[in-house]
C-alpha cells in the first residue's frame, strides 16, 4: 500500500534531515562512536546477546588424541546449539584449520589405515564436502584457513584459501607451500618458504590477525632469539617478526610464549616467575605497529589466585578478550577474567587438550566452494549394431 503524496514528502524530508545530521558530525566524533562501538563487539558481554539474537554460536573447538584417536569438541561460555564433527562420513577425521569467523573448517582423515582425505565442513549447519588431495606423502608442517563471502556466488556462498606447509625430506632448509583457491577449486605449488621446517611446532593452530596468519617459532639453537612467522594468503608473501626486545633479551628459559589474537591485533603471551615477589605473572604484548614489528606491553597480572583456586595445571590457551583468557586443566575448560574471577566453566572429555580453534558461525547453510559439473560425454557415431536397436545413450 502506497502512502499519500504529502506522507511521501514528510517522510522523504525526514530522510534527508537524518543525511544532513551524519554529514553534519564532526570526524573525530564519527570515529570515536566507531571506536566504541568495535570495543563494545570484543566484550565478553556482547557474544551471548550477539548470537541469540543472530542465530549464531561462537565458542572453541578442543582437540586431542586419546588411544590413538582425535577427538575435537565445541565448547561455548553460553548456551548454543549442539555443534560437532559427527556427520562427518569418516568417524576419526583431524581438525587441521579453522577459518574462525566465518564458521568453515578443514579436516583430514586421520585413520592411518586409509589414504589421507581432506574435506570442508561447517560444523554449525553440519555441511561437508570433500577436497583434492595435496601431496599428502610429505609430511604437514603448519596449515591455515582463511575465507570470506563470495563477491559473486551471492550471500549464501564462501570463499576460502587454505595454505599447507609441508616438510620435503630432502629439503632441510626450506618449507614447501601449497594454496588451495576454492575459486579454482585445486591445489597450486606455491614459492618455497626458506625457513628451516623443525622451527614452526607441528600441533600449532594459526593466529589470524592484520590481515595474515601467524605461528610462533622455536628459539634459534644457536642465538636463542625467536620470531614469529607471518604468511598473507592473498598476496603469498611472508616475513618475520621479532618478538619484543624485552621479551628476547630476558634470560628465562622456562618462559612460556604463546601467540594469540585480541581486537583484531596479534598478541604475545608470557608466563613467568617474577623474582622480586616469587610468583607466576602472566605478561601481554599487543602488536601496536605491524608494519615496523612495534609491540607494547597491554599488561602484567600475578596468576597466584588462579592457581589458588583451580591449581597448579591450570594452562594457558588463548585470550578470549582484553581481559579475559580460555583455559583448560583435567577435563574441563573455564573463561577466566584477570579482575573478576571466573566467568564460566565446562566440562569435557579430555585429559590433555592438544589443540584449541576459535570458531564462530552462523546457523544458515551455505555453498561450500565452487560447484563442479562432470564434463559432457565426447560425441560419437553409433556403431551398425546400436543404430540397428535405435541406442539413445550415443550422440549422434
Amino acid at each position: 500500500m502506497s502512502l499519500p503524496p504529502e506522507k511521501q514528502r514528510g517522510a522523504a524530508a525526514t530522510n534527508d534531515e537524518e543525511k544532513g545530521a551524519a554529514a553534519a558530525l564532526p570526524e573525530d566524533q564519527v570515529f570515536e562512536l566507531l571506536t566504541r562501538w568495535r570495543r563494545i563487539t570484543y566484550e565478553p558481554a556482547f557474544a551471548p546477546l550477539h548470537c541469540r539474537r543472530a542465530a549464531a554460536v561462537s565458542g572453541y573447538f578442543v582437540q586431542s588424541m586419546a588411544r590413538h584417536r582425535y577427538r575435537a569438541d565445541f565448547v561455548s561460555m553460553h548456551a548454543s546449539p549442539a555443534v560437532s564433527l559427527g556427520f562427518m562420513p569418516s568417524a576419526h577425521v583431524r581438525l587441521e584449520a579453522v577459518a574462525a569467523h566465518r564458521g568453515l573448517a578443514c579436516c583430514v582423515e586421520a585413520d592411518t589405515r586409509r589414504r589421507p582425505c581432506y574435506y570442508l565442513c561447517k560444523p554449525a549447519t553440519r555441511q561437508w564436502r570433500a577436497l583434492p588431495n595435496p601431496r599428502v606423502r610429505f609430511r604437514t608442517a603448519a596449515t591455515a584457513m582463511v575465507a570470506r563471502p563470495s563477491s559473486g556466488g551471492g550471500a549464501a556462498a564462501a570463499e576460502f584459501k587454505i595454505a599447507r606447509f609441508s616438510i620435503v625430506p630432502a629439503l632441510r632448509d626450506r618449507l614447501r607451500c601449497e594454496v588451495f583457491d576454492s575459486r579454482r577449486f585445486a591445489w597450486r605449488r606455491a614459492a618455497d618458504v626458506p625457513l628451516c621446517p623443525e622451527s614452526l611446532h607441528p600441533s600449532a593452530p594459526a593466529v589470524r590477525a592484520h590481515g595474515a596468519v601467524h605461528w610462533l617459532r622455536w628459539p634459534d639453537q644457536l642465538t636463542g632469539a625467536q620470531d614469529v612467522f607471518a604468511f598473507d594468503l592473498r598476496t603469498e608473501a611472508w616475513r618475520l617478526v621479532p618478538l619484543p626486545r624485552e621479551v628476547d633479551e630476558r634470560d628465562d628459559p622456562w618462559a612460556r610464549k604463546q601467540i594469540s589474537a585480541v581486537e583484531g591485533r596479534l598478541c604475545l603471551m608470557v608466563t613467568t616467575e617474577a623474582a622480586a615477589v616469587d610468583e607466576e605473572v602472566l605478561e601481554v604484548w599487543e602488536m601496536a605497529g605491524y608494519a615496523e614489528g612495534r609491540w607494547e606491553k597491554r599488561m602484567t597480572v600475578s596468576l597466584k589466585s588462579l592457581r589458588a583456586q583451580e591449581g597448579n595445571a591450570v594452562i594457558l590457551q588463548h585470550l578470549y578478550s582484553s581481559d579475559v583468557a580460555f583455559l583448560d586443566t583435567f577435563c574441563r575448560v573455564m573463561w577466566y577474567d584477570f579482575l573478576r574471577g571466573k566467568m564460566a566453566e565446562v566440562k569435557v572429555n579430555h585429559v590433555c587438550i592438544q589443540q584449541v580453534f576459535k570458531y564462530e558461525s552462523d546457523l544458515i547453510p551455505c555453498e561450500l566452494g565452487k560447484a563442479r559439473h562432470p564434463p559432457p560425454l565426447p560425441a560419437r557415431t553409433p556403431s551398425s549394431k546400436e543404430a540397428r536397436r535405435g541406442d539413445c545413450n550415443c550422440m549422434l
